[in-house]
């Protein structure tokens, strides 16, 4: 029955730079009425599993005005209008951190919260990353550069020094391969 709503109309409500808020407006047979919902509409995300051929995953820490304070991730950003999710990968990795390496592989594609945003976040690994590039910050962002040993992952996460859910994921994702042998250690 769920799948029974039916998208009557949209209305714009609101431009903010780096996302827009529409009011989507929806019938279904078992409600009474028209229903509305806000919808924020995003750029798709990438995120990025570096790691490098001495087995560290290169991290980064930086301001995140959400919550008015610093934390540690891995590198990603927005997926620019027209651009491969690839291709951004690779992008944000020399952008924030200076590193290159081989081509991504997707560890996992996510809705991040379908309830109010339309977007999806792409999440690759990048096997032998390497200091190449000076790094080429976005002119808002202040980012520190942080390898650290595969074996302490687990314990970032456990810790909450990495409490990012969407950012934790592909990590999970790469432990599990790890784990059950679909990834060679470097």
């Amino acid at each position: 029955m769920a799948h029974r709503w039916k998208r009557t109309s949209t209305s714009p409500r609101g431009d903010f730079r780096i996302f827009r808020v529409r009011e989507d407006f929806y019938t279904h047979p078992d409600k009474d009425g028209e229903r509305s919902f806000f919808v924020i509409e995003a750029h798709d995300w990438v995120n990025i599993v570096a790691v490098t051929a001495e087995d560290q995953v290169i991290f980064i820490r930086q301001h995140r005005p959400g919550i008015g304070e610093v934390r540690l991730e891995i590198p990603g950003g927005i997926i620019e209008p027209g651009e491969d999710p690839e291709v951004a990968a690779m992008r944000e990795l020399r952008e924030e951190t200076g590193y290159s390496g081989d081509a991504p592989e997707l560890l996992c594609s996510t809705e991040p919260n379908p309830a109010t945003h339309n977007n999806r976040c792409f999440s690759y690994l990048v096997r032998n990353a390497t200091l190449s590039h000076a790094t080429d910050m976005d002119h808002d962002e202040v980012i520190q550069v942080e390898p650290h040993p595969f074996a302490g992952v687990v314990d970032l996460i456990q810790s909450g020094e990495l409490s990012h859910a969407l950012l934790q994921l592909p990590l999970m994702h790469y432990l599990r391969m790890r784990e059950i042998g679909t990834e060679p250690k470097p």
